[in-house]
């Protein structure tokens, strides 16, 4: 594999890791609160989403790049 993939790849491992990391702190944040305002909603379940396609993009990126070569 070539030196560009391995950097790019981490990146995007690294990427995702931390905007994982950051939206699982914010849903324990608001786990147990009840009053969590609709524009807090909004946003965690913008960041989860964000997150999900993150992850689908990087797997998709891997199966194309791996079919390809």
């Amino acid at each position: 594999m070539a030196t560009w993939a391995i950097l790019f790849n981490g990146f995007v491992i690294l990427f995702i890791l931390i905007s994982a990391i950051a939206i699982i702190v914010d849903y324990c944040k608001h786990k147990d609160d009840e009053t969590i305002s609709p524009k807090d909603l909004k946003t965690l379940r913008r960041n989860q989403f964000l997150c999900a396609m993150l992850i689908a993009a990087w797997i998709l990126l891997v199966h194309i790049e791996r079919f390809f070569n």
